[in-house]
C-alpha cells in the first residue's frame, strides 16, 4: 500500500493501467511474456510452463522495477519516476508431470496528478485531478504435462487468483485568493474497493525435431469475467481542498455494490530454439543456443463495463500488441564447463522490440506504444546453483502522430 507504482494520466480510467511494471527477463525479449521456457526461470505469465521447471528445490522469484518518464504537451513538460516491487513468487515441479506456483503480483495501478486554472470575471478558479491506489493479485497456479516425451510435450495450466485493492479518483476545485497558498472549494471522491476471484488458462506444445531444432506454440487466455467490489461516492466542502481533516461532508454513499468487467485478452506465441552443440571430446567448444520469440495479443476493451456507474459510457478502443525477442546463450552447459569457460560465455544476452495500440484516444487518434528492449542474465555459480540475476532495460514512447499532443518518453530498469 505504501508503494507509488505509477505516475501517468492514462491510469485515471477504468481500474487504472493494467499490469505491473516490467519483468526483467521478459521485458528484455520485447515483452514477449508467454513463450520462454527455461527450467531455471519462473514464468507466471504462462501457467502451462510450471511443469518445465527443474526438479528438486523450489524456485523463488523476486522482481523490482523502475520507470523514468518524461511527459510533454506543447511547450509544457514534466519528469517523474517510480520504483516498485514487481512480483514475489515461488514454484516447483513434482510427480514428473506436475508444476505448482504461487505468489503476489500487480494487476492494475493508478497514480496521477494534474491541474489547470480558469478565469471567470475577476476571479480565478483552480482545478486539480488526482488518482491513487491499485489492485494486486495473489495467485495459485497448476500445470500438467499431458504429453511428456523426449521430443514432444503438451502442457496445460491455470492461474487461480484473488484480486484485492482500492483505487480512488479525486476532483477538486477552489477559488484562488490573492496571496494565499490554500484554496477553499469542493471535492469529489470516487473510491472503488475490489475483492474478487480471477482466473486465466494456458496451453503450450513443443516439438523437438532433432538435436538442433525445437518449435513451440503457446497460448494464454484471460476470458471475460466479472470483478466484484464496492463503491463509495462523496462530495465535500473545505476551506483547504488539500487537507482531508478539514472536509465537511455534503453527501456520501458507501452502500453501492456491484461489479466491473475485466478486459478479455487472448495471447498467442511462437518460439524457435536452435542448439549448436560442441563436438564430442572437444572441451573448448561451446554448446551455444539461440532462441527466437514472437507473440501477438488482442484485448477486447469494448466489453468493459462499470456496473457501479449507471451513466457509464464505454469510450475505450480494442487493442493489439506484437512483440519479438531473441536470446543468445554462448554456453548452456556452463556448470560442468565452468573451469574452461569465460564469464561472458555464461551470460544470457537478450534483445527485443514491441508495438502496441492502447485503448485511449487523443484528437480522435488511437494512442500507440513502441519500445526497444535489451538485457542480460547472470548465473550465480556458487555450489552449482541454478539461481541468476537478470537485468532488463526498456526505451519506449507513447502517444499519437502529433508533435503538439500529449506524449510520454519512458525508460524502464528492471531487476
Amino acid at each position: 500500500m505504501s508503494q507509488n507504482t505509477i505516475n501517468s494520466p492514462y491510469s485515471s480510467l477504468g481500474l487504472g493501467e493494467l499490469g505491473g511494471l516490467d519483468h526483467a527477463v521478459f521485458s528484455s525479449l520485447g515483452n514477449t511474456t508467454i513463450t520462454l521456457q527455461d527450467s531455471t526461470l519462473l514464468n507466471y505469465y504462462n501457467p502451462a510452463s510450471y511443469g518445465t521447471l527443474a526438479k528438486g528445490q523450489p524456485l523463488f522469484s523476486f522482481g523490482i522495477s523502475s520507470k523514468l518518464s518524461d511527459f510533454s504537451e506543447k511547450d509544457q513538460s514534466y519528469f517523474g519516476s517510480v520504483t516498485s516491487i514487481q512480483h514475489i513468487a515461488m514454484a516447483f515441479s513434482f510427480a514428473k508431470r506436475l508444476g505448482l506456483a504461487f505468489g503476489l503480483k500487480q494487476y492494475s495501478r493508478r497514480g496521477y496528478e494534474f491541474s489547470s486554472y480558469s478565469v471567470i470575471g475577476s476571479d480565478s478558479l483552480f482545478y486539480k485531478y488526482e488518482g491513487l491506489g491499485g489492485v494486486n493479485e495473489v495467485f495459485l497456479g497448476l500445470s500438467v504435462n499431458v504429453i511428456n516425451t523426449k521430443k514432444a510435450r503438451l502442457s496445460i495450466g491455470t492461474n487461480l487468483g484473488y484480486l484485492f485493492g482500492t483505487t480512488t479518483n479525486f476532483r477538486k476545485s477552489g477559488l484562488v485568493s490573492s496571496g494565499s497558498t490554500t484554496y477553499a472549494g469542493g471535492i469529489s471522491s470516487k473510491e472503488m474497493k475490489i475483492g474478487s476471484f480471477h482466473y486465466e488458462i494456458a496451453a503450450q506444445y513443443t516439438q523437438r525435431f532433432n538435436e538442433k531444432h525445437t518449435i513451440g506454440i503457446h497460448t494464454v487466455l484471460d476470458p471475460f469475467q466479472k470483478i466484484n467490489g464496492s463503491y463509495e461516492d462523496g462530495l465535500y466542502y473545505s476551506t483547504n481542498v488539500d487537507n482531508q481533516n478539514s472536509y465537511d461532508t455534503l453527501s456520501f454513499n458507501d452502500s453501492l455494490s456491484g461489479n466491473i468487467t475485466n478486459i478479455p485478452t487472448y495471447n498467442f506465441g511462437l518460439s524457435y530454439t536452435l542448439d549448436l552443440k560442441g563436438r564430442k571430446g572437444q572441451t573448448n567448444e561451446l554448446n551455444s543456443q539461440v532462441s527466437f520469440h514472437a507473440s501477438y495479443s488482442i484485448s477486447d476493451w469494448e466489453k468493459y463495463e462499470n456496473r457501479f456507474d449507471p451513466n457509464f459510457t464505454n469510450a475505450f478502443l480494442n487493442t493489439s500488441k506484437m512483440t519479438f525477442g531473441i536470446q543468445y546463450i554462448p554456453e548452456t552447459d556452463f556448470i560442468s564447463k565452468k573451469v574452461v569457460t569465460k564469464f561472458y560465455h555464461r551470460l544470457r544476452y537478450r534483445a527485443g522490440v514491441y508495438q502496441a495500440t492502447l485503448p485511449y484516444q487523443l484528437n480522435d487518434l488511437q494512442v500507440t506504444d513502441f519500445g526497444t528492449t535489451f538485457g542480460i542474465g547472470i548465473p550465480i555459480m556458487a555450489l552449482n546453483s541454478l539461481s541468476s540475476i537478470n537485468l532488463g532495460f526498456t526505451i519506449g514512447k507513447r502517444g499519437i502522430d502529433d508533435p503538439q499532443a500529449f506524449k510520454e518518453q519512458y525508460y524502464g530498469i528492471n531487476i
